[in-house]
């Protein structure tokens, strides 16, 4: 009996020192009367969750502030801070009037030369008009019509092209027409909508827009920081032209324009034009003044521009020759 017993007080005393063994996941366990939900599991789902919610709202951040647009995004911008292309689309003919002056590099004026600008959008392409006066004095037109280019001088037929010559209104392309200068100066008024014609390739450029030059056109410009820069190109069976856009970053208008085109001999003729004054004219908001510089910081081409609709209606009967003139003399 006495053996018995010192057995079982032994056997009490083993118990009470010895460790009791804790499942590993017990405090990371929770009971329900159905299944175990592992607290671990759903700590490493939450982590998951609001690594994902960090990830996005790094990428939402980088995406609206930090990266820089494409090419097309940028253009998409551009067209929307210019009016639209709903806009754009509505205008289905107008005017505008550019005045020109021309200067020295010791800031001279040279000349000033007055051309109205008149379009038509149709099927077959744009009708354009322009009236100028010449350096005589007297009121040039120069048109096209059904029958082909026509112009009149103090209201006599004359030659177009040499009328268009004269005015300084043709490059020195072998395949120059007439209506050269008003082509150009109507494209150039509608950018940035022409930028999303068939063809263009535009690429967001990050080079330094002003490392070569001494002096800084921009610092008399309404730029609050540094522009970004758009380049222009077109697929070969489009264009060989390229295009530099320097882009104020929160208006999204233009406020420099470079132009890189070949002559027929192979020389390339590189232009940049500055654009100021941006108003907004029926719905369309674009610069007013365009200026060129030359290489001492001197005005060398100033041109404004004025009286600009949008509304007045043109129809095609307007570009036609006068009737009642002898137009066979044109030529003589």
């Amino acid at each position: 009996m006495k053996q018995t017993q010192g057995k079982k007080e032994h056997t009490g005393e083993g118990q009470k020192n010895e460790k009791i063994k804790i499942p590993y996941l017990f405090n990371l366990e929770l009971k329900d009367l159905t299944d175990p939900i592992t607290i671990r599991r759903i700590r490493i789902f939450q982590l998951v969750l609001v690594l994902s919610a960090v990830t996005f709202t790094g990428y939402y951040v980088w995406q609206s502030v930090f990266r820089s647009p494409t090419g097309v995004e940028l253009i998409n911008e551009m067209v929307d801070a210019a009016g639209g292309m709903a806009a754009w689309n509505n205008i289905q003919s107008g005017q505008f009037t550019r005045t020109q002056k021309v200067y020295d590099m010791a800031g001279k004026q040279l000349s000033e030369q007055k051309e109205t600008f008149y379009f038509r959008k149709s099927d077959d392409g744009i009708k354009l008009m322009v009236k100028a006066i010449d350096s005589e004095g007297k009121e040039v037109i120069i048109s096209e019509d059904d029958e082909g280019f026509w112009a009149t001088k103090d209201s006599t037929p004359t030659d177009p092209e040499t009328t268009s010559k004269d005015l300084g209104m043709m490059c020195d392309s072998k395949f120059c027409m007439p209506n050269c200068n008003m082509q150009m100066a109507f494209f150039r008024f509608s950018m940035p909508f022409k930028l999303t014609d068939y063809g263009v390739q535009p690429k967001v450029n990050n080079v330094s827009t002003l490392g070569l030059l001494d002096w800084n056109p921009l610092e008399n410009f309404d730029l609050e920081s540094e522009p970004i820069v758009l380049d222009v190109s077109y697929i070969p069976s489009v264009g060989k032209d390229k295009w530099r856009f320097l882009v104020n970053p929160e208006t999204k208008l233009i406020h420099k324009v470079e132009y890189y085109n070949k002559s027929d001999f192979g020389t390339l003729r590189p232009e940049e034009i500055y654009w100021t004054d941006h108003k907004t004219v029926d719905g369309i908001t674009f610069s007013h003044k365009w200026v060129k510089f030359w290489s001492n910081g001197k005005v060398m081409n100033e041109y404004v521009y004025s009286d600009v609709s949008f509304n007045n209606q043109l129809d095609k009967v307007f570009f036609n020759r006068p009737e009642g003139m002898e137009w066979s003399l044109a030529n003589n």
